[in-house]
């Protein structure tokens, strides 16, 4: 076992040392970067940093999009012992002021001119703050803004002149020592800084590989933001860990163009990009010719009785041919629209349909789903190979354990559980019982095989005036599986039934209304059209067929623009705030029940 993050990213260093560890296209040009140049990259910046005055125990923040820059000055502060403190690059400038006087930053990287702006108009509040980096150039020439050019090359002479520093430093890392704080995004009040660990994140990495089993020459796509710990640890040290190579999508907007110049094996992803692939697959589909629609589906029917008779060893010559057949005339052309070597998608962060799960899997792609939290250094378990249950998000991996309280919360406990909250000894305590279990705040069970099911989080359980309890994730997830719904919050919490927030999917709303021989209107006119109320009406009674009276929504508002971060409604990671949105709304939803 690996004493720190970076005794493990040199061992890999020294081990795939000409292996490409990041691609990226710049100018419109792919560049490449070694295993063994990224290895001098972050020593050189280490040596920038003590250059700087910067020691052992120093909070060093990043403000920035994905780029290898990013991971050189993360790998860097932790060679030097310094605490790193991600920050979501889509936070308003008042949020990362709390952020950097709660860690007492001492310096912080910023990308470019807008993240540079956000800190500029706050600097006079940060007491704290001594150094500003940037990775761009910036037009203020009057800033006392350092380069990051700079500290690299200062970095350089450094070393030549304190060549046993570097090796001291990583030798003398302790593996319980907090290197890092992530201020979890929250749902409600004040994001939190949780203390983490080299121990709990390397027990994270060499467990969950073993589930994933990496090759060097795998190739991960990156989209999701370095902030966040998904793609930190799931989409960049594990593959460090195995030497595989990181390519850099240009941004979100730019996924599925990306992937077919990256060609990945692997995606670290939010269900949302699966769904959404699914979904315009089938849009295609629905609206092509009527022999084109039969075999598509027959090709799903194949697909799907092919992987499951496989996994139990019953898959008959003729089913083989059939698939074989399937694959060539209809999976082939969907897998090559992504990359056409794609081995392994994995999602997380928010559970998936069961239909997309069956979608990808027909196709010959099972998704690896994955369940986690900042609180445990990420990874708590994931989907053993082959082996999906749907509706689980896998089992436990080695060295975590799992089990469900009275009240249905999962509680979890290990090396893989957290420090405690920066600052806040109360609310650890109230997190982490003196047992030592983390109380997760999901609420879910364990079959017989130790496979987890979640059915929601505990603060979100609505209770209704009449004393039911309702969970509105596994509702929210049935009413998502219409094409016309791209996302959707319930609401109802003291009242007497369940209303819902919908925001439609306008572009499946447009050909509904071409159909009728109707020309799509801005946006407001479609939510308020007739038509279009009616079908959600209809979609709406044929989804909720089996629920019980309770927990169907009886009445909806559909939402003309989508739930943004910019007015609070979202999560840096796209989880909705309900309390936000039921506040933004308020007006209307109270005329729902009037």
């Amino acid at each position: 076992m690996f004493k720190s993050i970076p005794d493990m990213l040199f061992k890999s260093i020294e081990k795939f040392s000409q292996n490409d560890l990041f691609r990226f296209l710049r100018e419109g040009k792919v560049h490449k970067i070694s295993y063994a140049e990224f290895g001098e990259q972050v020593k050189n910046m280490t040596h920038g940093l003590w250059d700087l005055g910067l020691k052992a125990g120093d909070r060093i923040a990043i403000l920035s999009n994905n780029r290898p820059e990013w991971v050189a000055c993360d790998m860097g502060g932790f060679c030097m012992q310094a605490v790193i403190v991600p920050i979501y690059q889509t936070l308003p400038a008042n949020q990362i002021e709390y952020i950097l006087n709660d860690c007492e930053a001492r310096a912080i990287f910023v990308e470019n001119q807008l993240q540079y702006d956000k800190i500029k108009s706050i600097k006079k509040s940060l007491p704290k703050l001594e150094f500003i980096i940037s990775y761009d150039d910036l037009d203020d020439s009057k800033s006392k803004v350092l380069k990051y050019s700079h500290i690299h090359t200062k970095g350089e002479l450094h070393r030549d002149a304190n060549k046993e520093q570097f090796i001291k430093s990583v030798k003398a890392i302790k593996s319980e020592e907090v290197c890092t704080l992530v201020y979890t995004s929250g749902t409600t009040g004040h994001p939190k800084g949780v203390m983490l660990h080299h121990k709990g994140f390397i027990m994270d990495i060499v467990n969950a590989e073993k589930v994933l089993n990496l090759y060097p020459t795998d190739v991960f796509l990156s989209f999701l933001p370095l902030s966040h710990l998904y793609e930190r640890l799931a989409g960049h040290w594990t593959p460090m860990y195995r030497g595989v190579t990181i390519h850099y999508a240009r941004s979100i907007d730019t996924v599925v163009e990306d992937i077919a110049i990256a060609k990945p094996t692997i995606m670290v992803s939010v269900p949302r990009l699966y769904e959404k692939v699914a979904a315009k697959v089938k849009e295609q589909i629905e609206t092509g010719s009527a022999v084109k629609r039969n075999l598509f589906y027959w090709a799903i029917g194949t697909g799907l009785e092919y992987h499951e008779k496989l996994i139990e060893g019953k898959a008959s010559n003729w089913l083989k041919k059939r698939y074989q057949f399937a694959d060539k005339v209809v999976f082939s052309k969907i897998k090559k629209k992504l990359g056409g070597n794609f081995r392994i998608p994995i999602a997380g962060g928010a559970p998936l349909s069961v239909d997309t799960l069956k979608f990808f899997e027909a196709i010959g792609l099972r998704i690896v789903e994955g369940y986690g939290m900042t609180e445990t250094h990420l990874i708590i378990t994931l989907t053993p190979p082959g082996k999906t249950k749907y509706g689980s998000c896998g089992k436990p991996i080695t060295g975590v354990d799992v089990k469900i309280a009275r009240d249905g919360e999962v509680l979890v406990k290990g090396d893989t559980v957290m420090k405690g909250y920066y600052n806040k000894p109360e609310l650890t305590s109230d997190t982490i019982d003196k047992d030592g279990w983390l109380h997760t705040g999901d609420i879910g069970y364990l079959d017989k095989d130790k496979y987890l099911f979640l059915t929601d989080r505990k603060k979100n359980i609505i209770v209704t005036s009449g004393g039911k309890n309702v969970a509105p994730a596994p509702i929210e997830h049935l009413l998502k599986t219409s094409k016309y719904v791209e996302d959707i919050c319930l609401v109802g919490n003291q009242r007497r039934f369940i209303s819902a927030l919908v925001i439609p999917n306008f572009e499946m709303l447009k050909n509904f209304l071409a159909g009728k021989g109707l020309e799509a209107p801005e946006s407001q006119k479609i939510v308020e059209n007739k038509d279009v109320v009616k079908l959600f009406e209809s979609e709406f009674a044929r989804l909720q067929e089996s629920l019980a009276s309770y927990e169907t929504v009886k009445k909806f508002i559909l939402l003309a623009e989508p739930l943004t971060i910019d007015k609070g409604e979202l999560t840096p990671s796209l989880k909705i705030k309900r309390n936000i949105v039921e506040q933004n709304y308020k007006e209307q939803i109270d005329a729902l029940y009037n």
